[in-house]
């Protein structure tokens, strides 16, 4: 059923379904999350989160699913810290705001905001975190690693992207326009969504951009940005896309049908689960290739509904200016955490998962080599020290410092902290030896050994993406 000329002008109406819009592409996208790196995990969990994520594809407006959602994803990361991507920790960060905001209002107005509500409130705070993260991506790229074509991370993915084109395309040009171009793209997309004019642009650029990743391998990354997109549609257009589509829709397509295909996909999740004890090789393969023509379903029905609204001549008049404003207190923590996660490589915290992603960024001991940011920003000392291990009753210690590559000393601490009965004999950057064992941690140390993770360094002859 279609709505009134009235219900398609509401603010209130299409901040709902842009609230609906966001959840369901929030959902999906911890769906593939899932799927691309664990697979079909059952029980566990995880699987609470997944199980989760399909309820809230039964009804996306619902403001009490998603926020049931977003506990549990909150929870399941906390239990994974440190070791949580960065687009991982993203996902947390925010919806712990969000669950903070939501608990704040209810404590004082004693009901949830609803969807509407909700999403004017919370839009912002997503634009923002979405700026936050493109500019730190961008600006981590500014080293001479990131432009060696021996090395660098956009050379590694080109022959990802171009395996999907079935080996047609020759490589041997790639890696240039991918290196330049992707730090143009990461650094001009936050002005291209802020300003109005621009902002359609942004839009056909940025999903662009985010489909090369996905087809390179970076699935769960591309459809979590995919969800923040939503805070960038100009107001009214969520409600006429919608509308287009109840339009377009088959007979058959009702409610009744959208939710038997969930719980049948529910269902499916535990067969695969099955499936992957039976022939894993198998079901890796459908997990890749599935989840990447997921994100090209998606990003091609936003691209012809789109387009069908255009046509239609449903067009808005001059697109209006999209709030950057963060007013509610959670939400401002959040950008806070945000902004000091991807300072954090610089200010000497932490090197992975810190919005640093494939850009060949050191920040380690002397190891530095960003363009124009110095390394006298280093507050802490955490990462300075590299160690390379010579002995140990642990196989796996010694295989982490084989070839030249060295351990940032707070890593084989926290290895040793970890594995009780593990010894082993490590040398210093001047050749000095020295003995370690278990030792307990003073409180400081024990919250970074939860919230920080720092990467090995590789010899310089191996280093890569």
């Amino acid at each position: 059923m279609g709505f009134s000329a009235s219900e398609r002008q509401a603010p209130d109406a299409d901040a709902r379904w842009r609230f609906g819009l966001f959840s369901a592409l929030f959902a999906l996208s911890l769906i593939l999350h899932q799927l691309w790196w664990d697979g079909f995990e059952v029980p566990g969990l995880h699987f609470g989160v997944i199980i989760a994520a399909f309820w809230v594809l039964m009804r996306p407006t619902s403001v009490a699913r998603l926020l049931a959602l977003l506990a549990l994803e909150v929870v399941a990361v906390a239990r994974d810290m440190p070791g949580a991507g960065s687009h991982t920790l993203l996902a947390a960060v925010c919806g712990a705001s969000i669950l903070l905001y939501a608990a704040w209002t209810a404590a004082s107005t004693r009901r949830l905001p609803d969807a509407a509500a909700c999403f004017e409130r919370v839009a912002p705070f997503l634009r923002v975190a979405l700026i936050v993260l493109y500019a730190a991506a961008a600006l981590a790229k500014m080293n001479p690693g990131y432009f060696d074509a021996q090395i660098s991370c956009a050379a590694a993915m080109v022959p990802s992207v171009v395996g999907f084109a079935l080996g047609l395309v020759d490589v041997r040009w790639l890696p240039g326009p991918a290196m330049w171009g992707s730090v143009l793209v990461e650094a001009t997309l936050p002005l291209l969504l802020v300003l109005p004019r621009t902002r359609v642009a942004g839009l056909i650029l940025g999903a662009t951009f985010h489909l090369v990743l996905a087809l390179a391998g970076n699935v769960p990354f591309t459809s979590l940005v995919l969800a923040f997109y939503v805070a960038f549609l100009p107001p009214g257009v969520a409600t006429r896309m919608r509308a287009v589509a109840l339009e377009r829709r088959p007979v058959w397509a009702g409610a009744w049908a959208w939710r038997a295909v969930l719980a049948t996909l529910a269902g499916l999740w535990t067969l695969g689960g099955i499936a992957t004890e039976v022939e894993p090789t198998s079901a890796t393969t459908a997990v890749a290739w599935g989840t990447r023509l997921v994100v090209v379903a998606v990003i091609g029905v936003a691209g012809m509904l789109a387009l069908a609204v255009r046509r239609a001549g449903d067009r808005p008049g001059r697109p209006p200016r999209l709030g950057l404003r963060v007013t509610h207190p959670a939400l401002v923590a959040g950008i806070v955490l945000l902004g000091l996660n991807a300072a954090a490589p610089y200010l000497g915290l932490k090197t992975e998962s810190a919005f640093t992603m494939f850009s060949n960024l050191q920040t380690e001991a002397d190891d530095w080599n960003h363009a124009f940011v110095p390394q006298a920003v280093r507050l802490f000392g955490y990462q300075e020290e590299l160690v390379t291990v010579t002995a140990s009753n642990d196989p796996r210690l010694l295989r982490r410092t084989s070839q030249g590559t060295r351990m940032v000393r707070f890593e084989l601490e926290r290895h040793l902290r970890r594995n009780p009965g593990v010894r082993a004999i490590w040398t210093d950057r001047a050749g000095g030896s020295h003995t370690a064992a278990r030792a307990e941690s003073p409180w400081p140390v024990a919250l970074v050994d939860k919230v920080a993770k720092f990467r090995d360094v590789r010899a310089p002859e191996r280093r890569g993406c």
